[in-house]
């Protein structure tokens, strides 16, 4: 609701008042703070369902939430799925292994796994996760795969293995076809 909408709406309300207890001094003074309180405010809008039709303007930011998603892989060259039904429940995969896990592949599923409907439903939509490489001994990676239909990318100069103790940012979005694109970034340690 713009703000002309507002104040047009609690001048009617207003009149509609004035009209049942009548105009006085100590009234309009009441009412002129009412208004003020009001304009200021600013508090309107809901949401009617689940689908938003326009852009949403969050002025004091958002926080993206989820959960932490943590696997344990003991073999020495392993692979796992990152399967939709994972991601749609949490936002940081850890992997952690022991020193006799050297490598780990993740796959991420076929784009047409039903659950990729549930997190990219349409042409356009994206999202994204962080991955974490918690292995603790030395030269362990994780390699990120890709499933059929999926459009697995990197930055130029980089490449789809996690280095021990880094993360990695995947965001994918879907194609207008049934395919999706994933882009692998990774960060190392600042400090």
């Amino acid at each position: 609701m713009n703000k002309t909408n507002l104040i047009i709406g609690t001048v009617a309300v207003l009149g509609l008042v004035l009209s049942f207890v009548g105009v006085s001094k100590d009234n309009v003074a009441t009412i002129k703070t009412v208004v003020e309180e009001v304009v200021k405010a600013q508090n309107f809008g809901a949401f009617s369902g689940p689908d938003i039709y326009q852009k949403l303007f969050l002025l004091e930011g958002s926080v993206d939430g989820g959960a932490v998603f943590a696997t344990t892989t003991t073999a020495a060259a392993d692979t796992t799925s990152l399967a939709p039904a994972v991601l749609s429940k949490y936002k940081v995969i850890r992997f952690t292994g022991s020193a006799t896990a050297a490598a780990l592949t993740a796959t991420i599923a076929a784009s047409t796994s039903p659950a990729w409907d549930l997190i990219l439903p349409n042409p356009g939509d994206s999202d994204f996760w962080f991955i974490e490489n918690g292995y603790t001994a030395a030269a362990t990676t994780t390699t990120i795969a890709a499933g059929t239909g999926i459009d697995l990318q990197e930055p130029d100069g980089q490449n789809v293995v996690i280095g021990i103790n880094n993360y990695a940012k995947l965001e994918c979005y879907r194609e207008a076809s049934t395919d999706i694109v994933c882009m692998v970034d990774e960060t190392i340690p600042a400090d």
